[in-house]
């Protein structure tokens, strides 16, 4: 039987298969699924209805059984407390693009942005509706249960006639996978940083990391990545890993609960290899590294078992671009600089929930103190599939990163207008949810790798704001592939070219105001300087150094462990400052060491022969270059 409900105000249909029901077992029952399957019915076979088989087994992993109608099923339905076996229950549907999904008695309903917290209340007892939970990442937003319609379906129907609810969207319990393929044997080299040839690959078919990371390596940008769950405790990862971290917890029949930090965090090698292309840590000998080897790693992990709503990543999201949605009080400056998430079913059928475009419209908008959150999304693997059928990655705010090889050509990804940007992402090597290293294939490592590239950009120009950094990953990228790219530079399987690092790092580089640019500074994080050696360009090559001649700049100063160049005007005089902070605790201010133009430093809280010993040389130093005034 056809349904209808809306989404984003759209009139939308789905197949109702009457004759099956969804029941999750409650946690007590799921050792004998069998016996709870015998007690609700008979089992269905929804292989016959068209479920995939992953699909299938990803629901069953999350202990959901489907059974035949009756009436066991029918008063799980109505009221799953009263029937032993069932957690939740819901009815089955099938969706036009053949994606499967499970109808419960929950929505996302908004109402006005005019109306009190107070009238909002009372709207929402007046409808039936029973408040689970205010979601903070947009006005009146809440989730709900309906205790007076049949099921979300028909309250989504009856609340869009209601004037003073402007969206009332069913929270479909659905697959929500991690965009990967199987894995090919090992490979014991990472070609997508450096592509020497190895393995039949073609030289400099890469993102050219080593380039990049002469400059920077990313330090003082957060990088958030959403996934299913994450070894946090990997340790090519730990290190990174910041206590902004955080897990959605499943809490029964209820909505999905926060809960900061990585103890008890799910685990997923899906997850744990995203976010090692990302930031795994370098010249620890460990493994191998990520894009990005010293941002921040803010690991989110949500929908654990694969199976949820759109609300509940909706959450995720917005937690990541302001901490404060979830813990009150939290704060919003300590929200990610880059989102990036492979999350997503392949085949690109995806429909676009309002919860969940709220809170990506939120984060790209205002996050970053409002300079925007870029973020990256794996596009669907699959030969030459749809991308505007994904209405998430398909979304103007979500930048959709589709995959290469190791001979810098496209691979079985989705295409389409709204494909951005192409990365390697075919048997390369991170870090795996056991604890070690290996190979992956899928459009779920190609995104971190490109979002790790924009960490190093953004980590030598943090003003940029997403929609420069936007532009200047598609400046920046190499047109590969041999094939034709339109006027505006795009091709629709390889987006606008390949990501390369090294040339966005210098673009963002040559973004910075002039005076920003004038001077070289160096800060040693080991001991072993009374002074900040600074050397001053002079416009014709050369360089006016403050405490040593010019022929010793490169062999004495630069080819140093611990030494990174600085450019960064803080006070807007047009001298070269530098400011340290310190992502551990221990400090209530940040230092900052303001250039007088001869040599010299005014120091903000400290006087300058204790920088180099007092402050620069300590665990979790970081140099955050930026205009502060």
């Amino acid at each position: 039987m056809e349904r209808e409900y809306f989404v984003r105000g759209q009139r939308r249909t789905v197949e109702a298969l009457d004759d099956i029901v969804a029941v999750k077992l409650t946690p007590t029952d799921r050792a004998d699924a069998g016996a709870a399957v015998e007690a609700l019915g008979t089992e269905a076979r929804v292989e016959d209805e068209g479920m995939p088989s992953d699909e299938v087994d990803a629901f069953r992993n999350a202990q959901w059984v489907f059974v035949a109608r009756s009436p066991e099923a029918e008063r799980a339905l109505e009221d799953p407390s009263a029937v032993d076996y069932a957690e939740m229950a819901g009815k089955l549907v099938k969706r036009p693009n053949g994606r499967f999904g499970v109808v419960t008695k929950r929505l996302t309903v908004q109402l006005r942005e005019d109306m009190s917290e107070e009238d909002a209340d009372q709207a929402l007892a007046e409808r039936g509706l029973q408040q689970l939970k205010r979601l903070r990442f947009a006005p009146n937003l809440f989730e709900v249960d309906t205790t007076v319609h049949e099921d979300a379906l028909s309250a989504s129907v009856d609340l869009t006639g209601d004037p003073r609810f402007t969206l009332a969207e069913p929270s479909l319990i659905e697959h929500v996978p991690g965009r990967v393929t199987p894995t090919d044997p090992r490979y014991g080299e990472q070609w997508q940083w450096s592509n020497t040839g190895q393995d039949g690959g073609t030289p400099g078919a890469d993102v050219h990391a080593e380039g990049a990371w002469d400059r920077t390596l990313g330090a003082g940008i957060r990088v958030a990545v959403i996934d299913n769950g994450f070894n946090a405790a990997h340790e090519d990862l730990q290190a990174g890993v910041v206590a902004e971290s955080g897990f959605f917890q499943e809490a029964g029949p209820g909505p999905a609960v926060f809960v900061q930090g990585t103890a008890g965090m799910p685990g997923s090698n899906h997850g744990t290899f995203c976010a090692g292309m990302a930031g795994a840590r370098h010249n620890n000998g460990r493994g191998g590294c990520g894009a990005a080897p010293e941002c921040g790693l803010m690991v989110i992990a949500c929908l654990n078992d694969q199976v949820g709503t759109q609300t509940t990543l909706a959450e995720a999201v917005a937690y990541a671009a302001n901490p404060a949605t979830e813990i009150p009080g939290a704060d919003p400056a300590t929200g990610a600089d880059i989102l990036v998430s492979s999350l997503g079913p392949n085949g690109a059928a995806w429909d676009l929930t309002v919860a969940l475009q709220l809170a990506v419209e939120g984060a790209a908008a205002q996050g970053r103190n409002g300079r925007g959150l870029a973020i990256f999304w794996a596009a669907s693997n699959g030969n030459n599939v749809d991308i505007l059928q994904d209405e998430v990655v398909s979304h103007p705010d979500v930048i959709a990163v589709v995959r290469s090889t190791r001979q810098d050509l496209e691979d079985n990804a989705a295409r389409g207008p709204e494909v951005e940007l192409i990365a390697p992402g075919v048997q390369v090597v991170s870090t795996t949810g056991n604890g070690g290293y290996g190979p992956g294939t899928g459009t779920s490592y190609a995104a971190p790798a490109a979002a790790g590239c924009a960490a190093l950009a953004l980590a030598v120009n943090p003003d940029l704001t997403r929609d420069e950094l936007r532009q200047i990953m598609h400046d920046s990228a190499d047109k590969i592939g041999g094939v034709v790219y339109d006027g505006n530079g795009h091709n629709d399987d390889y987006g606008f070219g390949r990501v390369n690092a090294q040339r966005a790092v210098a673009l963002a580089e040559s973004s910075l105001p002039a005076a920003q640019a004038n001077a070289v500074a160096l800060v040693r994080q080991t001991p072993g300087w009374g002074t900040i050696p600074v050397a001053f360009a002079t416009g014709d090559g050369g360089w006016t150094i403050t405490n040593g001649a010019a022929p010793n700049f490169i062999p004495d100063w630069a080819h140093q462990p611990g030494v990174r160049l600085v450019a960064g005007d803080f006070n807007g005089n047009g001298l070269t400052d530098i400011a340290l902070v310190r992502q551990t605790p221990g400090w209530g201010t940040i230092p900052v060491a303001f250039a007088t133009g001869d040599g010299g430093w005014t120091i903000t809280n400290g006087a300058a022969p204790n920088f180099i010993p007092d402050w620069a040389h300590q665990p979790g130093v970081r140099l955050a270059p930026g205009a502060y005034k």
